[in-house]
């Protein structure tokens, strides 16, 4: 609701003057003290909304204080109570010398402390008391008391309060009657003169047959009829209800509570447009007849200020990305009758530029624009915050002739900004008329800015994070899982008769660089390389650089018309790669193997031509060639990975997957923490094989399902040996996580070994998302809903998905110990790490560090204030029965 302090305050002095004027009109300032006290402590309790107030007054020589009367909603009523001077001394001094008491915490003020008992009693917290005063001297006092809650008393109610005050000193005042008369007579003519003078309409009604006693200015002028028209009628005869249904309820709430606040109806004006007006209203006795003092106010603008903010936020509410932008423009272009409304993004060159998201009404302007900010409004709202040109703006800017040429008068803008204050963009609203109703409209606009700059602000960390998950952090190079999504695209198009060509590239000699000359030599190494090849390729059409990690790089040409031209571009990104290159002085050469693969020569498919190109450049290695087309012949892996596969299934039979464990300890105080689960494959013939060996195998067969299920067996049975204090995480594959028994498989499993389902801990890869991630989300709901912690393995090398992230059962981030393991020696490393620890901690998940080998690297994982780490400086994998060991020595 668009409703200032302001208006509550003019609110709260309108029925503080309503019940003045009640209490004048019912003559209590010449009313007997019997009839006059309980008007006005129900005056000053009921306008100022507090529970207790009372009247006091001295005897002769000011000793002591007698209580004349008291209106008390608490239940605890003090008939006949007196205060001694000599028992309150500090208050008596307090009181003899100033009009009014303002205490906010009576507990604590020096002149209020000494009732303390009295105070916790009765739960007294504030107080405010305006002295009785006649020729100079106090003869009494008029006490407001809070219960239960602490009250800064404001200018107006202490005002209210010494008027209360002044009116008792009035009953009081026998001798000098004609003076109190006088003043009153002033004070009528006062109060009159305010309620005449006052906005808002202002009557008198006696509520028994609705006839209207007086009204205000304000009535007559904003409403149509004359004075002479409505006094003395009812308010039925002249039709100034729409329903006579609120005017009962209105009567009905005056009488049951005597003051009503925001009761909201509808009114019809003599013309007969209907309004919307709030009532405020206070019941007075004028003349023995119950009669109703109501202040009513305008609100037919502000409800429709209010429907306008409700129909754009529901409109927007679930939108994201350029859904909401583009329906946020379109609705204020039409409920503001905007001739356009459009966002921008700053766009930050040489010379800044805004670049349209969404635009909608006939201003010319579309999305996906781009226009220069100098000499423009958008320039002024930039620099001085949210704006508002009602007419003229083309004449304000005369280096904009678009407002011109466009016919634009007015204009209102508003800077959106991140949530460090920095601008991001703009959202703006032109007008072909001037603006008449600013004020709301710049409002509006901060309020959807608001929002607005909140959205740019995530999607520009979302295309921010998708370029760190799709490029290489070093080189500025497209990644692995990049080159691998750009050759299934392309090779999905690839037409019948045309090739393509996939070269690999791994520098020689690089290692040497690296550990004679240090990381930072290597990385600049790598990224001058990087440089080489990227602007040597562009050469050729669509082609493409990645580094897919290390010293290794990928080319992609989409194009080429014979394997003669891919080697001729080989040789082309062979040179490149190995001419000398000085830094720091040193001119350093390095040597570089390549492979080639066609498509669809070779494979028709991302990762078999990949696996091609890794078999031929490993064939240039060995034989010292610059570049080598792939040949079948040449690949010595194809008929060991068919036996390997056709031995995988009954390798999990006969037991001949054991399973190894790896701590991870909690980095903040080197507590053991848990083991990750790491299968072996004891072969017969092959002896001990590590997981690289045969769980790429295991999952393109059914066989990945029975091989987990092993090592989840194996994993539980060994943290029952260690403790309900000790999770064990095992890896969870893709291909399982698409089993819809695969939850039912686990709960089996804990019942199996009466494991509590926080003992264990299931690991999927950002890759397992990918596929099918509804149903992948289902499994893994089914899985947390046994208590089973689940968490996302090697994150950032993957689907870095936010979207699907946040929609996830998850518990915690692991980081991939590509990125921990240069992390001191690369910034951006360093970077990613702190980003991810930082992403996990908004998300609320925890987070794990692999890949710690020294202790250098476990401390700056721990300022960062990572949870949890593991890597060779911590331990390496071992077997069951060290694990045990290990787990009992700490």
């Amino acid at each position: 609701m668009l409703v200032d302090r302001g208006e509550n305050d003019h609110l709260r002095v309108q029925a503080q003057q309503a019940a003045l004027f009640g209490l004048l009109k019912g003559g209590i300032p010449v009313a007997e003290p019997r009839a006059a006290w309980p008007a006005l402590t129900e005056a000053l309790a009921t306008t100022l909304r507090i529970r207790r107030a009372s009247v006091w007054l001295f005897n002769e020589d000011r000793s002591v204080l007698r209580l004349a009367h008291e209106h008390d909603d608490s239940g605890n009523p003090r008939p006949g109570a007196e205060l001694e001077a000599v028992a309150y001394p500090a208050y008596f001094h307090a009181l003899l010398g100033n009009r009014t008491i303002v205490a906010p915490d009576a507990r604590t003020d020096p002149r209020t402390i000494e009732f303390n008992p009295y105070f916790t009693r009765d739960d007294v917290v504030s107080l405010l008391d305006a002295g009785i005063w006649r020729e100079g001297q106090a003869i009494g006092v008029v006490c407001a008391e809070t219960v239960g809650e602490r009250r800064d008393w404001t200018t107006d109610e202490q005002l209210f309060a010494g008027s209360i005050a002044d009116l008792a000193a009035a009953v009081l005042n026998h001798e000098g009657l004609e003076r109190a008369r006088a003043a009153l007579e002033e004070s009528q003519e006062l109060f009159s003169r305010a309620l005449r003078s006052s906005p808002d309409w202002i009557s008198v009604v006696r509520m028994s047959d609705g006839v209207i006693l007086e009204v205000n200015e304000a009535f007559e002028r904003e409403s149509g009829y004359r004075v002479a028209d409505v006094v003395g009628r009812s308010t039925l005869d002249i039709g100034l209800w729409v329903d006579r249904a609120q005017r009962d309820a209105w009567i009905e709430r005056l009488r049951r509570d005597g003051l009503v606040r925001e009761h909201e109806v509808l009114f019809r004006k003599k013309s007969g447009e209907i309004r919307t007006f709030n009532l405020s209203g206070h019941r007075v006795v004028i003349h023995g007849a119950d009669c109703a003092v109501t202040i009513s106010q305008d609100v037919t603008e502000r409800r429709r200020h209010e429907r306008v903010v409700q129909e754009i936020a529901s409109g927007v509410g679930a939108a994201v990305g350029e859904t909401f932008f583009r329906s946020l423009v379109e609705h204020l272009a039409r409920l503001l009758k905007a001739d356009l409304a459009f966002v921008g993004e700053i766009v930050r060159r040489e010379v800044p530029s805004i670049h349209t998201i969404a635009a909608a009404g006939e201003g010319a302007v579309k999305a996906d624009q781009e226009y220069a900010l100098d000499g423009t409004p958008t320039e002024a709202v930039l620099a001085t915050g949210v704006s508002v040109f009602s007419e003229g703006v083309a004449r304000s800017f005369p280096r904009d002739p678009a407002l011109a040429t466009r016919g634009m008068e007015a204009y209102v803008g508003a800077p959106l900004v991140d949530s460090r204050g920095k601008a991001l963009g703009i959202l703006s609203l032109l007008f072909r008329r001037k603006l008449e109703d600013s004020e709301f409209t710049r409002d509006l606009i901060r309020i959807f800015a608001s929002r607005a700059g909140a959205e740019l602000e995530r999607q520009q960390n979302f295309r921010a994070v998708h370029h760190l998950a799709h490029h290489d952090s070093l080189t500025g190079l497209p990644n692995r899982l990049r080159m691998r999504q750009r050759l299934e695209d392309d090779l999905a198009r690839l037409d019948d008769g045309k090739r393509g060509a996939l070269l690999l590239i791994d520098l020689d000699r690089f290692k040497e660089v690296n550990d004679t000359l240090g990381h930072h030599v290597g990385d600049r190494l790598l990224a001058r390389v990087a440089q080489r090849l990227d602007r040597e390729m562009k050469r050729f059409s669509g082609g493409e650089v990645a580094r897919l990690g290390g010293d290794e790089f990928a080319i992609w040409i989409p194009l080429v018309h014979s394997p003669e031209e891919a080697r001729l571009i080989a040789s082309h990104a062979h040179a490149a790669a190995v001419a000398p290159i000085e830094i720091d002085g040193l001119r350093l050469e390095l040597g570089a193997s390549m492979g080639i693969a066609l498509a669809p020569d070779h494979a028709d498919n991302a990762g078999g031509l990949m696996r091609c190109a890794d078999v031929a450049m490993y064939a240039a290695k060995e034989s010292h060639q610059g570049h080598v087309l792939y040949d079948a012949a040449l690949d010595p892996y194809t008929h060991e990975r068919l036996v390997l596969l056709s031995e995988l299934a009954d390798a999990v039979r006969r037991r001949e997957i054991v399973v190894h464990f790896q701590p991870r300890v909690k980095l903040a105080d080197g507590r053991l923490a848990g083991f990750e689960a790491l299968a072996r494959w004891n072969h017969p013939r092959l002896g001990l094989l590590l997981p690289g060996r045969f769980i790429p195998l295991a999952e393109l067969s059914d066989a990945i399902a029975p091989l987990t299920l092993c090592v989840l067996d194996s994993a539980l049975a060994a943290q029952s040996l260690w403790g309900p204090d000790v999770k064990v995480s095992v890896n969870l594959s893709a291909r399982h996580l698409l089993d819809e028994r695969c939850a039912a498989q686990v709960r089996d499993a804990l019942q199996q070994h009466r494991t509590p389902g926080g003992c264990l801990e299931l690991e999927i890869t950002e890759s397992a998302l990918i596929h099918d991630p509804d149903r992948a989300r289902n499994v893994l709901e089914s899985i947390a809903a046994l208590g089973v912690h689940v968490s996302i393995d090697d994150f950032g090398t993957g689907y870095s998905s936010l979207s699907h992230l946040r929609r996830l059962p998850l518990n915690a981030l692991k980081i991939d110990s590509s990125f921990v393991r240069p992390m001191l020696s690369n910034a951006a490393d360093r970077t990613i790490v702190a980003s991810t620890v930082a992403l996990a901690r908004n998300l609320g998940l925890g987070v794990a560090a692999e890949g710690i080998e020294d202790a250098a690297t476990l401390e700056a994982l721990r300022a960062m204030d990572c949870d949890e780490g593991q890597g060779f400086h911590i331990a390496r994998p071992m077997d069951g029965d060290e694990a045990l060991r290990w787990a009992r020595a700490r």
